[in-house]
């Protein structure tokens, strides 16, 4: 009775420290809106496991006596018990611990980091320029029709225009596209997928609004002054009416930036992909909107490591049959290579995921640390399919699998440091020096499993240096193998956007063939002749 009420004990403070984490996460309420939202609820997630490791740790460190007496000092309790102090410390006293609210504080940032927040949102606002906003007739026909009675009245509605290059025109051809931006965001504000965000960000709206009709009004103002001024022909009026013309399209430019910038976090909130994004801005008017270059998965080839991975490990198998040392089972010979293939590439397929949906040119050791955990958890859930027929299906995980979920690990940390911030360089490391790191790292690996007592069998000293160098092997195939295949996704993705961008042109010496007759030809002919 007592084990159950300390376990549910243990999952209420869990639970309180994922709610808090949460809203941690979530404050100022505009992150939500700030990122895509695979990148914000990929860094949401990790940041609330974080804490809830942080958690565990803490109240293993709060069991155990004299950890305790460290931590807590004279001021310890021992009636309360240890779940409950790390909760309160971590939560509602968390700025009364400066060394847990450091903590915390850096663990966050490096996942508002990863979420690109509120880079994304930036990013996006910028390419979003009036020069890139479309606007047509039949648009400002409809424009008119919604803005030409009312508070601003049919003076204000006759300054809209679809086209404008100097003078009065190119005012108001400025002024036309930002009261469209507005038009158009307010259309959204009515569509269901967008009806969360105007809700959540109201107030934001309606100041926003007031700014329009504002806007609105004052240009009303300043459309009739530059009219009357536009008939007098005299130097100083001249000057004054190019300052007013300045002083308007500088307050455009405002207006829309802010009319963008709120219009990107709704799209960024709203759309579930990339591609969604895309769509949504070129249907308003960003035409030349276009998505990031995104990679392909390359099932392909990680389809031939895994061959060479499950040939490698069928020999290896082999090899093993016939050490003395090393039990044989009675269960099929390729039994091992496959688990052992399937736990690797599902690790490593995983990581190179995360790398391509997550791309940095810098480093972040720390989200090195992060994938090859989650790539350990990947190993685990795959030999555990394999194991879960046992009747201790942990205990046979742990003393078959424990050595290669370990390798997992490390070796998906280290492809991703391979894999990431490389990409930019104009010339990358050769695959012999990242074999070599991964097999170094592999090495070093094998050595901790071994003084953890992880190995299936008793080792005699040859087998001690076999032990080590088998898993190097591994290392150097990956590590030569799996940064190329990133890389050559990444240039696929980048040359193909490119391409896409790139006009279609005519060379010029097809040009010329075109334009220039055969001397054949019946034109070629009539040429001459005249």
């Amino acid at each position: 009775m007592d084990t159950n009420l300390s376990l549910l004990a243990d999952a209420v403070c869990g639970s309180l420290i994922l709610i808090y984490a949460w809203h941690r996460f979530n404050t100022p309420a505009s992150n939500r809106s700030s990122t895509r939202q695979a990148l914000y609820w990929w860094s949401c997630v990790g940041y609330m496991v974080s804490a809830l490791t942080v958690f565990v740790i803490l109240s293993i460190l709060l069991r155990v006596g004299p950890w305790r007496t460290v931590l807590l000092g004279t001021t310890d309790d021992p009636s309360l018990p240890a779940p409950l102090i790390a909760t309160l410390a971590m939560t509602t006293l968390l700025s009364s611990v400066p060394v847990l609210k450091q903590l915390d504080g850096w663990i966050l940032s490096t996942f508002l980091t990863w979420a690109a927040i509120p880079a994304e949102v930036k990013r996006r606002a910028v390419t979003m320029t009036p020069r890139s906003f479309s606007v047509s007739e039949e648009e400002v026909e409809a424009l008119r029709d919604a803005y030409g009675e009312g508070n601003y009245g049919e003076t204000l509605a006759n300054h809209l225009c679809a086209y404008g290059s100097e003078g009065l025109a190119k005012s108001q051809h400025r002024f036309t596209r930002v009261v469209k931006l507005y038009d158009q965001i307010k259309k959204l504000a009515g569509e269901p997928g967008y009806s969360r965000f105007f809700s959540e960000a109201a107030d934001e709206f309606a100041a926003l609004e007031t700014k329009v009709v504002s806007f609105l009004r004052h240009s009303n103002t300043s459309f009739s002054l530059m009219e009357r001024w536009h008939t007098v022909d005299v130097g100083a009026v001249s000057e004054l009416l190019q300052e007013r013309r300045e002083i308007f399209a500088e307050a455009c430019r405002d207006m829309f930036r802010e009319l963008a910038f709120f219009l990107a976090r709704a799209v960024l909130r709203s759309e579930t992909s990339e591609m969604d994004i895309v769509r949504r801005l070129q249907g308003i008017g960003f035409a030349a909107s276009e998505p990031m270059s995104s990679p392909s998965f390359p099932i392909d080839s990680l389809t031939v490591v895994a061959l060479a991975t499950f040939l490698y490990l069928v020999g290896l198998s082999a090899f093993l049959a016939h050490v003395p040392s090393v039990p044989h089972t009675t269960t099929n010979v390729l039994v091992m290579p496959c688990r052992l293939t399937l736990a690797g590439m599902f690790s490593v397929s995983l990581m190179l995921w995360l790398m391509q949906k997550s791309h940095s040119c810098s480093l972040h050791y720390f989200r090195y640390v992060v994938w090859g955990v989650i790539a350990a958890a990947a190993s685990v859930l795959v030999c555990l399919f394999f194991h879960w027929a046992h009747e201790n299906p942990f205990g046979e995980l742990l003393a078959l699998d424990g050595a290669p979920i370990l390798y997992n690990g490390i070796l998906c940390s280290a492809l991703a440091l391979c894999c990431d911030g490389r990409f930019e360089d104009l010339i990358p490391p050769t695959w012999l020096v990242e074999s070599v790191f991964c097999a170094s790292l592999m090495a070093i690996g094998a050595a901790l499993a071994y003084l953890a007592d992880l190995e299936p069998f008793f080792l005699t000293p040859f087998m001690v240096g076999s032990w080590i160098v088998m898993p190097s092997i591994a290392g150097i195939m990956m590590g030569g193998w799996v940064p190329h295949i990133y890389r050559s996704a990444r240039r696929a993705a980048l040359s193909q956007r490119e391409m896409d961008q790139r006009p279609l042109t005519r060379p010029a010496a097809l040009v010329s063939v075109v334009l220039s007759p055969s001397p054949a030809s019946p034109l070629a002919r009539v040429q001459r002749a005249a």
